[in-house]
């Protein structure tokens, strides 16, 4: 049996984002003198993955449904309103 694939064609342990970039971002986000456990970090980025292939998901799904061959931003923005993640208006 194969594994699972994603939207993009590549097996969810395939999908990443480049480590060093999040790190950075997490380190970014929090005071100076707040660190984060290389697990917990990797967890954060697991996280991140896994959020955008729901959206990526999501967005498809919408598309699909306007009959449209190419995700658009108005389509990632109804997904993310569908997951009530986005209350309307333009993007910021």
């Amino acid at each position: 049996m194969e594994p699972p694939m994603d939207i993009v064609g590549k097996t969810k342990e395939d999908a990443s984002l480049p480590k060093a970039t999040m790190t950075k971002i997490i380190k970014e986000m929090l005071p100076p003198d707040v660190r984060v456990a290389r697990d917990a970090q990797d967890l954060l980025i697991e996280c991140c993955v896994e959020f955008i292939n729901l959206i990526s998901s999501e967005s498809n799904e919408v598309c699909s449904r306007e009959e449209k061959r190419t995700i658009a931003p108005e389509h990632v923005i109804k997904a993310l309103e569908e997951y009530e993640l986005h209350k309307g208006g333009p993007p910021d």
